[in-house]
């Protein structure tokens, strides 16, 4: 009989099984310990799977890596791991799922010995170990975050399998850090530098740490299938939110086989990305309050007196309507409201609420714009009142607008001050095109439609991924208007490959956490433009006499400091500073003609014709104010194509509605009499444009 604790392996099957016989504790059902093995069985096929996705995507990514590498040393750092990778993979797999298998069980996964040798080479070790320590322990914490929700219910009803059915399962079976530390057991294995086995955890944390979406969700659902329940100690704050999803049933009995993820039911779309958190969807849908964010703007708003067009409908006015929901949600019964209709009206306001609230947690929304889009707020809660298609279809227009116009004010502050007065507009006039009256909302219809849970679900998942364009979106307009700028400021000088690194790898790194953090009109950008400027300026040939020491010494020392500031590594930025001065020193006034030359036909990017700006500036979905000479008015608009052909401009209503063709001397009219503004243009675009401006001045 083997040792109380150790693993016990099955002859027929090499994966091991853990059998934990605690002196003293009830052994544990054979249908539960078929239960715990049908369940790390399929989560383990399940990781191997996303181990495979990760083999199978290294190469692509670390080709990536290596192009991106701004010097010999990284480049071979990633081709030495794809090598690596290739190799071992087949080894580190297995030894994974041996790995991990193992820490399945209560026993967990035994501590690495130490290896001997001289105290320096101990030292290293430790080093080089504290290294793998932070990397393991930021990819557990990460996805931690990630999956909170989920594992917290996970974890809920592993306590009462453990507590209740003396289940042979550890309970951090499933924890992310128990994953991330099978992982790099398993690349120890691997005959690898420490500095190419960092980049595999790399690997590990984007391809499957950061996919484990649908594995969690798996597991959930297969615990539920089961009738395996949250332990009561830990369900008592998510039950006084409503039932908990998908509870009923008993454990499972006798010696039928468990169901399997392959046949779990509600998971026919595996590559998902986004899920909406386990019983966020049901609490919205079934408690009766809505979320004190929410309660407290509906008080607000209930509380203030009609303005607009609620001036000619006091009898029931918009704080009316926003009165009654704050009341509904509290409990208390409205004059004319079914028990019904006021679970369709909360159900509603919950999850605008919820899409609402994500809206103000952005760091990014500009604090000037976050009264607006409160007030935003019930117009939107109205219009879903109105109609259950903004929730259930996620091309509806309205939703769509709202979406755009959260991302438009998340990437404001990178446009600067002109943009984010022009955006508040927006919100203000686009407001007004999808305004429902309160009156119309007064007395729900008898049998308005209930939403479900899997409907609240598929919103919440939706409105995530808009989430992540939205972050996205920042990250690519930033990406824009750094790589413009470098384009415009360098055009006509000779920028050779030694001072690339200190542009790419240093300047527009610094300045892209400028932009994002403090915006175009801040001291630190003026700063960081200005040092380019001086920088581009000692590379002319013809400029000798901004060329020295007291002059390259200052430059050298403020771009150090300025590169310091924002965190960027100080082995980088000396190598890069080291490398310009060496480039001044080996420029000769010689090749002044051919910088003349080349300064002369700077700019020829730019475009010169009326047709050329008008393509680079009416690209379709971008706003305009645009003024109408019909109505004699502007009005905010979309740009739907520049029709060169045809020598007109098309632009639209948000809806696609109302479309109005401008001929293209009559809109370039208005953009030099500023009658028409756009609301936000790149670098290019902008610099275009005002050269057009100030020729036709």
């Amino acid at each position: 009989m083997p040792a109380v604790g150790c693993p016990v392996v099955d002859a027929v099957n090499t994966n091991p099984k853990v059998v934990s016989l605690p002196r003293g504790r009830p052994k544990a059902s054979e249908a539960t310990v078929q239960l715990v093995e049908t369940l790390r069985r399929q989560v383990v096929d399940t990781l191997r799977e996303r181990l495979n996705v990760m083999f199978e995507g290294a190469d692509d990514l670390l080709f990536e890596f290596a192009e991106r590498a701004t010097n010999n040393q990284d480049r071979r750092l990633f081709f030495d791991t794809m090598r690596a990778v290739r190799m071992g993979r087949k080894n580190m797999s297995d030894q994974f799922s041996e790995i991990y298998s193992a820490s399945f069980g209560q026993q967990g996964v035994p501590a690495p010995s130490p290896v001997p040798g001289s105290e320096q080479e101990l030292s290293l070790q430790r080093d080089d170990a504290l290294d793998l320590d932070i990397a393991v322990h930021n990819m557990a914490t990460k996805a931690e975050g990630l999956y909170k929700a989920t594992l917290w219910e996970i974890g809920a009803r592993l306590k009462h399998l453990i507590d209740e059915q003396h289940a042979p399962i550890s309970a951090e079976a499933l924890a992310p850090a128990t994953i991330c530390l099978a992982f790099r057991k398993a690349a120890e294995t691997l005959d690898i530098g420490h500095d190419v086995e960092l980049v595999v955890f790399k690997l590990f944390d984007r391809l499957v740490i950061s996919k484990l979406t649908d594995l969690y969700a798996r597991v959930l659902n297969f615990l539920k299938l089961h009738g395996v329940r949250a332990s009561a100690s830990t369900a008592t704050a998510y039950r006084g939110a409503g039932p908990m999803p998908g509870d009923g049933g008993d454990p499972a009995s006798g010696t039928a086989p468990p169901q399997t993820f392959a046949n779990t039911p509600g998971h026919s779309t595996p590559h998902q990305e986004f899920r909406a958190p386990a019983g966020l969807a049901a609490s919205l849908m079934m408690s009766p309050g809505i979320d004190a964010q929410t309660l407290a703007s509906l008080q607000r708003l209930g509380a203030a007196p009609a303005t607009g067009a609620d001036v000619d409908r006091l009898d029931y006015s918009t704080a009316s309507l926003a009165a009654d929901l704050a009341a509904a949600s509290l409990g208390q019964p409205i004059a004319g409201w079914s028990p019904r209709q006021t679970t369709a009206y909360v159900q509603r306001v919950n999850l605008v609420g919820h899409m609402f609230n994500e809206f103000l947690a952005d760091p990014h929304l500009p604090s000037d714009l976050r009264p607006q889009f409160d007030e935003l707020r019930m117009s939107t809660m109205k219009v879903a009142l109105k109609d259950i298609a903004f929730v259930v279809d996620p091309d509806h227009p309205v939703r769509g607008l709202i979406n755009e116009l959260a991302t438009m004010a998340s990437t404001a502050k990178v446009g600067g001050p002109l943009h984010l007065d022009r955006i508040a507009d927006l919100v203000q006039q686009i407001q007004k095109q999808f305004e429902v009256a309160a009156e119309a909302l007064r007395k729900p219809p008898p049998e308005i439609e209930l939403l479900g849970i899997d409907q609240a679900e598929r919103f919440i998942e939706q409105q995530m991924a808009q989430t992540a364009a939205r972050r996205a979106a920042i990250v690519r307009k930033v990406r824009q208007i750094i790589a413009e700028e470098l384009q415009l400021k360098t055009q006509g000088v000779t920028v050779g490959d030694e001072i690339r690194p200190l542009l790419n790898s240093l300047w527009a790194p610094m300045m892209a956490m400028h932009l994002v953090h403090r915006g175009p009109d801040s001291v630190e950008w003026r700063r960081g433009i200005d040092s380019l400027d001086r920088l581009l300026a000692m590379l002319d040939p013809a400029r000798e006499d901004l060329r020295g020491d007291a002059q390259v010494g200052s430059l050298l020392a403020v771009l150090e400091a300025e590169f310091k500031s924002v965190g960027l590594a100080e082995a980088r930025v000396g190598a890069a500073l080291q490398a310009f001065e060496a480039k001044l020193k080996s420029i000769t006034p010689a090749a002044a003609a051919t910088t003349e030359t080349a300064t002369a036909t700077a700019g020829s990017e730019i475009p010169e014709s009326p047709a050329e700006l008008l393509e680079l500036l009416i690209q379709p979905g971008t706003w305009f104010q645009v003024f109408d000479p019909d109505r004699n008015e502007r009005r905010w608009m979309k740009a739907v194509a520049y029709y060169a052909g045809l020598d007109c401009a098309a632009f639209a209503e948000f809806n696609g509605s109302n479309t109005l063709l401008l001929k293209s001397r009559m809109l370039l009219d208005d953009l030099l009499a500023q009658r028409t503004l756009p609301v936000d243009l790149s670098p290019t675009a902008r610099t275009a444009l005002d050269r057009y401006l100030a020729r036709a001045a």
